[in-house]
């Protein structure tokens, strides 16, 4: 195991870029689970669609003004309005008829949707990995390099995290969803549409997931298979911090991410073990999670 501080700093880093990765996935998934009561098993597969759309419109974009770190951002906008657009349209198609159904059949129509839009993705874009490459120079810190656009990432992923709660905490329709978390009947009851808020949750959380694979794709190359690592990890950290906690999701996104990085210093084959056994302390602890509710009427 490396002791000097130039490793250990780079593992910090690391897992706090991977934190904010998981909480951009998870955050998504815990508002759809804490507002929608459906457990959308196919949010990672929506995040790799998401991915494989931004490397294409930068693809194309790289083709016609050359490869750039500025085309990044007009690619993962796109890539995330897309991924709204999509998510909205299976809220309204698809999941819309799940309300009230069993767990059973929510699993089976999410499931249904990783194995059609995994196969519309080996259909498009084959099965090789895919990553952006970027001219980006590393830089040393004490002794060792770290690749500068973590500290990019890192920012990224605090400044949505501040967004989504002020959106949530400050704004009418936030505060409608939060509501929506606890009493669904009584948000009703006020006259307010319940389904465009199921509607809206859905394709934020998915534009979200999309927004993270995008920003993502330079540092980590995707294909087919990531979204069922990354969708076991995500529910993880939703346990831990409880379902339809924003604020619970960031404290275990940040606490799965760094003691993942370090525990593959200490236990390479174990540092995903090392994870689960955190989820099953917090469960034998506090079965609704760190920051969730015990009950919701």
């Amino acid at each position: 195991m490396p002791t000097d501080w130039g490793s250990l700093l780079i593992q910090l880093f690391s897992g706090l870029s991977r934190a904010m990765m998981l909480f951009l996935v998870s955050s998504g998934l815990s508002l759809i689970f804490g507002v929608m009561n459906i457990l959308n098993f196919a949010h990672a597969t929506l995040w790799l669609l998401g991915g494989y759309i931004t490397f294409s419109i930068y693809t194309l974009l790289a083709g016609y003004y050359g490869v750039s770190i500025l085309l990044l951002a007009p690619a993962v906008v796109a890539a995330t309005l897309a991924l709204f657009a999509i998510g909205w349209a299976i809220e309204r198609t698809l999941v819309r008829r799940m309300y009230g159904r069993e767990l059973p059949e929510q699993l089976l129509l999410t499931f249904a949707l990783i194995l059609i839009i995994g196969d519309l993705i080996r259909l498009f874009w084959g099965v090789q990995n895919l990553r952006i490459v970027l001219p980006i120079e590393p830089m040393p810190v004490l002794g060792s390099f770290v690749n500068p656009y973590l500290f990019f990432i890192i920012a990224v992923g605090l400044i949505v995290a501040g967004l989504l709660w002020w959106f949530l905490a400050r704004t009418r329709t936030g505060k409608i969803v939060r509501a929506a978390v606890y009493s669904r009947d009584m948000v009703s009851a006020l006259g307010i549409r319940i389904p465009n808020i199921y509607a809206l949750v859905f394709a934020l959380g998915v534009a979200i997931a999309a927004f993270s694979a995008g920003v993502f794709l330079p540092i980590i190359p995707i294909g087919l298979g990531m979204d069922m690592d990354l969708i076991v990890q995500c529910f993880a950290v939703v346990v831990i911090g409880g379902f339809g906690s924003i604020v619970g999701t960031f404290v275990a996104s940040l606490l799965v991410g760094i003691v993942y990085s370090f525990s593959i210093l200490i236990w390479p084959d174990g540092a995903l073990a090392i994870i689960f056994v955190i989820l099953v302390a917090v469960l034998i602890w506090r079965p609704w999670g760190l920051f969730g509710t015990e009950m919701r009427f």
